[in-house]
């Protein structure tokens, strides 16, 4: 007889990396993500917009230009110090062209 005992994969709240948070989506998105507790890293090219967040110990604010791929490294690789790992990925970096 085969029992299945039903235990939670994981202890602490998951890691959210968000791209594109200094305006709309993205900040939005980080503003949920930390109000339910999730540790999260808060990623945009102007970081300065963010400096609420610095406040926030389940909160990690990080400059990054989702174009140049050290800047990408780099933040991967603090995410992953500061937090132990990345479990959700939004790619929500873009760039709104008006014309």
């Amino acid at each position: 007889m085969i029992r299945k005992v039903s235990q939670p994969l994981a202890t602490e709240p998951p890691v959210w990396f968000i791209t594109g948070c200094s305006t709309g989506f993205g900040l939005e998105l980080a503003k949920q993500a930390i109000d339910r507790s999730f540790r999260t890293v808060i990623a945009a090219r102007d970081p300065k917009k963010l400096q609420g967040f610095g406040a926030t110990e389940n909160a990690l604010v990080l400059q990054l230009n989702v174009t140049k791929a050290d800047e990408v490294a780099a933040a991967v690789k603090a995410a992953e110090a500061h937090f132990g790992g990345i479990d959700v990925l939004v790619n929500n970096a873009g760039l709104l062209r008006r014309h």
